[in-house]
């Protein structure tokens, strides 16, 4: 407390209320192949549904490793996983459409999130994409299941608006030139357009420059050419198109999929996967034979002749905000067109099981850099996509047609007196050659992702890197290490390198498949296993084998499978600590039941489970009525020690780790008697609770002079010496039945035998 150098009150709080509390002993970890989700980042998993979310269903490339972490959920509710992989995993992008630049598709495979920022986002370090050959999105984790999705764009309605300059339009060509026109910024191909004094609409073929494009009327009645006449452009909407600004009529017969035109334009205003609407029947176009021709997905109910029609965008019925078209943020910039939808689809239904399912709905996203909702959340629609997406990225502005002046890409070049704003750029006021709109095409920008690989299996060095994430013990809590049917390379990296480095987990591990399943006997079986723990060779109490695999069910595709029983065996260790307590045992008929299996390939009978137990080999066992047990609770110590039990390894790691959590507070303190009395004071609590639980039998803590010496006190040290008598789990009953002759009193023959 200060010296106070004039009278006054000085008030000081000091907490002298340290205890020490429990420390997580269920938290398991795995890391092995799966099919999606980041690439070498740690994961929180808490269900089997949960790891389906985010690293997807198993097939039988890896049903093993996905069942290892599935099974040891079946027990708890929290495993850290890692998704190991090599280079020849790749994202799927949406690819450039067919009338862009042409180019090769580029692999990309993107690990983890930081990795995309630190890779492909200027704003965040990164450097800006720009390989031609790739689209505008990339799948949001590498891996062949990211080819199942499709993305589609509607961009905003364009209102109605007077044509820029005069016109002449020739009926016979349908050549529209003009004199101070803007064709290139103004129209785009599709748009209709009503010219003064000439019947009906006109719908726009082709733009050739600023000054020359081609249309054709709707009514087909005009017979005078137009000159010097002033242009209206209608409404245009990608979302919904009305019939009156659809060109020409339509003729279709019952029960077929073909609709034929008359003075149609379908190649201009239809693109595959629009809806066409012919007297209230809505059908998908499936091909677009022709300016007069399209196919349909499914038939018509009803026919109909010269029947007008009406165009809606693919995916305009998951979108009840109805069409974009400008955002309040680029409104109150005096700016307009800057919002677009964009639809996630899950085209081949693998991810939902429905085919042509839209999984994502992203509405009214702005092209504006820096465009806010009114709330304040950023809907510049490459940053939302990138927060809020759990199914790709954004990697480049998307490409557009090729008849546009603008170029490949939306960022339109300075071509007459204004040019329209390109996606990305701000809606603040530009200079004299800025629009005050942004460009928006007229047509859905649709196209389905492709390119993405499930690669090889990774190799003993990929998942080594991938375990090797959960090393440090102050970056990842992990108590329970499993390692599937990983190799014995793999095993002993992960008892040597993790678990006997951090001293706080157990390392799981299971004989091979070959071992166990489809042997010649169960002999033979037994000598597998038992060689395969003198492969693995690994003398620690930090490690733990179990004696084989078990048949299961596989829900997600209705098989029958064989998996590593690692992941229930670590699945029993946190159980146990949610029904009992770390320090008690996970075998045995009471807490030592394995769930989900139809039966073991492998079921050792007693002389085979006396070798396996020798060997420290803790055999699982099948009995009739009983259910399937883990019969043994031996860690892989070979010296005869309290340590060779699972229940005292687990009780010191409890006791270490909560201890020494606690004692973390005793730093820069000094180390007086009152600093050691309260650290005396702080454990002796915590150890008689756990006592008075069962897990010890006896304790004493030592923090005094005498292993506190005044070289311990000079080197800055601090000891305490904590003294535990572990409490043994029964392994081995005896039963002794005495007969004895009538009159014999007890007392006389108790303890004889």
């Amino acid at each position: 407390m200060p010296f106070q150098v004039s009278p006054g009150v000085n008030t000081s709080e000091i907490d002298l209320t340290n205890v020490v509390v429990g420390a997580g002993t269920s938290t398991g970890g795995f890391a092995g192949r799966f099919h999606w989700g980041p690439i070498e980042e740690v994961t929180l998993i808490t269900d089997e549904d949960n790891l389906v979310d985010q690293f997807q269903k198993p097939d039988d490339n890896n049903f093993e490793h996905f069942f290892t972490a599935a099974n040891f959920l079946s027990y708890t509710s929290a495993l850290n996983v890692v998704r190991a992989a090599n280079t020849t995993v790749a994202n799927a992008a949406a690819p450039k459409n067919a009338t862009a630049a042409s180019g090769t598709y580029v692999n990309v495979q993107i690990k983890t999130s930081e990795s995309y920022y630190n890779t492909y986002d200027a704003e965040q370090g990164g450097t800006a994409y720009s390989t031609a050959a790739n689209g505008p999105f990339v799948s949001k984790w590498a891996g062949d299941l990211g080819n199942t999705f499709k993305v589609s764009i509607c961009p905003a309605d364009r209102p109605s608006a007077t044509l820029t300059g005069t016109a002449d339009w020739a009926v016979s060509t349908g050549v529209y030139s003009g004199t101070g026109t803007l064709f290139g910024i103004e129209l785009r191909v599709g748009d209709a357009i009503s010219i003064a004094d000439e019947t009906g609409l006109h719908i726009v073929e082709s733009i050739t420059s600023n000054t020359v494009a081609k249309c054709f009327s709707t009514s087909g009645t005009d017979s005078a050419d137009a000159d010097g006449k002033v242009g209206t452009r209608q409404k245009r909407s990608v979302f919904h198109t009305i019939s009156s600004n659809m060109k020409g009529t339509v003729v279709v017969t019952a029960d077929s999929t073909t609709v034929t035109g008359t003075g149609t334009m379908f190649n201009r205003q239809f693109i595959v996967g629009d809806k066409i609407v012919i007297n209230g029947e809505t059908k998908k176009v499936k091909t677009l034979t022709s300016n007069t021709v399209i196919v349909t997905d499914t038939k018509f109910l009803a026919a109909a002749t010269a029947q007008t029609y009406t165009r809606d965008w693919e995916y305009a019925g998951a979108f009840a905000e109805g069409p974009p078209t400008t955002s309040d943020h680029a409104a109150d910039k005096s700016m307009s067109l800057d919002e677009i939808h964009v639809a996630v689809v899950d085209e081949d239904g693998e991810w939902t099981g429905t085919i042509d399912e839209v999984v994502e709905a992203h509405a009214n996203l702005s092209v504006a850099k820096g465009a806010k909702d009114s709330q304040g959340e950023d809907i510049y629609y490459k940053n939302y996509i990138n927060k809020k997406s759990k199914f790709m990225w954004w990697l480049q502005y998307a490409p557009v047609e090729a008849e546009v002046l603008s170029g490949d890409y939306i960022t339109p070049a300075a071509t007459g007196s204004k040019t329209l704003r390109g996606w990305g750029a701000t809606a603040d006021a530009g200079g004299t050659q800025q629009a005050d709109e942004f460009y928006m095409p007229g047509k859905a920008y649709t196209k389905s992702f492709t390119g993405g690989t499930a690669g090889t299996a990774p190799s003993d060095a990929d998942v080594i890197r991938a375990y090797d994430l959960m090393k440090s013990a102050e970056d990842v809590d992990v108590s329970l290490l499993m390692t599937g049917s990983h190799g014995s390379t793999v095993v002993r990296h992960c008892i040597a390198n993790i678990a006997e480095s951090r001293k706080d987990c157990l390392a799981f591990f299971s004989p091979t498949k070959a071992h166990v399943v489809d042997t010649a006997s169960s002999s033979v079986a037994t000598t597998n296993v038992t060689g395969h723990r003198d492969t693995v060779n690994q003398n620690s109490s930090y490690a733990v084998m179990d004696s084989g695999w078990k048949q299961m069910f596989d829900k997600h595709n209705d098989k029958f499978r064989y998996v590593p029983l690692n992941g229930d065996i670590a699945g029993l260790c946190a159980q146990t600590d949610a029904v009992r307590d770390p320090f008690f045992s996970p075998g045995g008929f009471t807490r030592g039941q394995i769930k989900g299996v139809v039966k073991l390939p492998y079921n050792p009978k007693k002389a085979e489970r006396d070798s396996l137990y020798q060997a420290q080999v803790n055999p699982v066992v099948s009995f009739p009525g009983e259910g399937t047990i883990l019969f043994g609770d031996k860690t892989q110590l070979i010296k005869p020690s309290a340590f060779d039990r699972i229940n005292v390894r687990r009780l010191f790691i409890l006791l270490e780790k909560a201890i020494a959590n606690a004692a973390r507070f005793q730093l820069f303190e000094f180390n007086d008697e009152f600093t050691r009395s309260q650290f005396v004071s702080m454990v002796e609590p915590f150890l008689r609770d756990i006592q008075g639980r069962g897990g010890i039998q006896d304790f004493a803590v030592v923090c005094d002079e005498s292993n506190n010496t005044p070289q311990v006190v000079d080197s800055n040290q601090f000891r305490g010496d904590i003294f535990v008598k572990p409490s043994r789990a029964i392994n081995f009953i005896q039963l002794n039945f005495v007969a004895v002759r009538s009159g014999v009193e007890f007392s006389e023959v108790v303890g004889a035998v």
